[in-house]
């Protein structure tokens, strides 16, 4: 039985020449072998709609189809060896967004397939304390990784002193090309047209031109670097393809938190506890900030909270080497137990002040009286 070219289309019997084409459209971007490779059933659709197409969308073809139910050509194949047009407009596909490079993948000339590849990179990460991260630290790794094979030098192939046909094409340098009712010829993609073999595949790497190793790095992380810093080593990453170039290896830093300061940027952040009455008298502390003695000048009247900036006292900067400010937050503490004199003098100060608080100490009956 004749297949029913409107119905391949989803079209009722004799519909416009405009309709055809809509409908096309709309199937070749659902089955175009492009767009679902590998699926044998896509590719035989988008021939047959295809195949409609070329019929229904020509005024002479669509005329004797309609008159006779049948076209003698629908299922002739197109010759080998070349494209057959017959009653395809190349002005419709073009229309199609997705099919923008769809010519230039039917007869561009492809490349080798095996042309050379750079080689994937490698991210290490490394813990530092926030002193390590000041200083700078020079960190031993050892690193798994892949190198150029020594026995194909990263080709992957042994090469041949007699010289062969390429399996691919047999030496014809070209290979035949099916997009659905399209056939072409295009230049091979093992021997890039020359119908030579490169010879015998290495049996050390398996023709992939990479072996396995482990290299031991040592890697000077400089001084200033933070959370998120990465240092690059280059050429240390996994082995090209085909001798193509390595990868890079890139330490990736973490720097460990610090139970007395905390870095923002270029700037360090701390806070102090003082007494009650160094902030109200005054005072001059000293604390140690990695590697530096700092001295701060509490005045008096010093309220929690109060922050202070010390210049100089912060980070380095990782790529000029000039350090942030040192930021230092005061934090009043209250004593909790009082010896006797000392809440005397409280208690003296307090009157003294005029803020006296009520420090009658009241029992259990007059609690409840």
């Amino acid at each position: 039985m004749a297949k029913d070219l409107y119905a391949v289309l989803g079209l009722p019997k004799k519909s416009s020449i405009e309709d055809v084409k809509k409908a096309y459209k709309k199937l070749a971007r659902k089955y175009h072998p492009d767009l679902n490779p590998g699926d044998k059933s896509a590719e035989e659709k988008f021939k047959e709609i295809s195949e409609a197409y070329a019929i229904l969308s020509d005024p002479e073809k669509k005329k004797k189809y309609d008159s006779l139910g049948f076209y003698q050509d629908a299922n002739v194949p197109p010759p080998q060896g070349g494209v057959h047009f017959e009653g395809f407009n190349f002005e419709d596909l073009g229309q199609f967004s997705d099919f923008g490079d769809l010519f230039e993948t039917f007869f561009r000339a492809p490349s080798s397939s095996n042309q050379p590849e750079k080689g994937n990179d490698i991210i290490i990460p490394v813990n530092l304390t926030l002193k390590e991260a000041f200083t700078g630290k020079k960190v031993k790794l050892s690193v798994p990784h892949s190198v150029s094979c020594d026995n194909c030098g990263g080709s992957g192939k042994i090469s041949s002193s007699i010289p062969q046909k390429c399996p691919r094409c047999g030496g014809s340098g070209k290979e035949a090309v099916s997009k659905g009712p399209f056939q072409f010829a295009r230049p091979c993609r093992s021997c890039g047209g020359s119908g030579k073999g490169s010879g015998e595949i290495c049996k050390k790497c398996g023709g992939t031109g990479k072996i396995p190793a482990v290299d031991k790095i040592e890697v000077s992380i400089p001084g200033g670097v933070d959370t998120g810093s990465r240092v690059r080593i280059k050429g240390k990453g996994e082995a090209g393809k085909y001798g193509g170039a390595a990868g890079n290896l890139y330490v990736h830093i973490n720097v460990l938190p610090h139970k007395f300061l905390k870095r923002e940027g270029d700037n360090l952040i701390c806070e102090i506890p003082i007494s009650f009455v160094q902030a109200a008298l005054g005072d001059t502390i000293s604390f140690k900030v990695i590697n530096e003695e700092v001295e701060l000048n509490i005045p008096p009247g010093t309220q929690c909270g109060k922050t202070f900036k010390v210049i100089n006292y912060g980070a380095p900067n990782v790529n000029t080497g000039e350090k942030g400010d040192l930021l230092v937050k005061i934090k009043v503490v209250t004593p909790k137990r009082l010896t006797r004199r000392e809440r005397e003098l409280f208690e003296e100060l307090a009157r003294e002040g005029g803020s006296a608080v009520n420090l009658e100490k009241k029992g259990f009956w007059k609690r409840v009286f």
